[in-house]
């Protein structure tokens, strides 16, 4: 996707959400370009609010750069209500699975099982605790970022990742894409949205 086909879905899409999200083991310098792409983003689409997994790594790296701006135009999804809350910065909007209904659950559920179909009998112990069930919670959470829940949590436009490119379909952030693919929300990773950034003036 090029810069352009970003700025049409975004400046066609009022009140719209992106979500930037990407893995955790990041250098100092993917980091500091995650920052500096976050802020860049905050700055040039005024309007325009972004969705993070609070996880660390590059979402709290996207994370930092759009709170430059305006925290306030910041959402997280976490795995659960409790998730990092010392750290959290009250101007930002927060959600987790806690705030599903059973019918808005059995969904995301579904939705997960169908992008990542190995999961499916993980799934199933999300409520019953422990190590297994701390697992299926963060790919409800993973799923919940793309697929929204409400008026103020609407799907994404548009998702920003930080993959690794040696396996850019591993773990959480590979799940993620998935959900994206699945959903028909478009995808753009670094090689593409650094240069946006750099033909900017970024």
């Amino acid at each position: 996707m090029k810069i352009q086909d970003f700025e049409h879905i975004v400046l066609g899409s009022p009140n719209a959400v992106v979500l930037l999200e990407g893995r955790r083991g990041i250098s100092e310098a993917d980091t500091m370009a995650a920052r500096d792409f976050g802020e860049f983003l905050a700055r040039r689409f005024p309007a325009l609010r972004f969705r993070s997994g609070n996880a660390e790594g590059a979402d709290q790296a996207f994370s930092d750069g759009v709170a430059r701006v305006d925290a306030g135009r910041l959402q997280i999804v976490a795995p659960y209500a409790s998730h990092r809350k010392k750290s959290r910065n009250p101007a930002v909007a927060f959600s987790s699975p806690d705030d599903l209904s059973p019918e808005q659950v059995a969904e995301v559920i579904k939705k997960t099982a169908a992008a990542s179909p190995k999961v499916e009998r993980l799934l199933s112990r999300w409520k019953d605790g422990g190590a297994l069930a701390a697992k299926a919670t963060y790919l409800l959470r993973d799923s919940m970022k793309v697929l929204g829940h409400s008026e103020e949590f609407p799907k994404p436009v548009c998702g920003i990742f930080f993959i690794d490119p040696s396996d850019p379909m591993a773990g959480g952030t590979g799940h993620t894409i998935r959900v994206c693919q699945q959903e028909s929300v478009p995808v753009v990773f670094q090689n593409d949205w650094l240069g946006w950034m750099q033909s900017r003036g970024g």
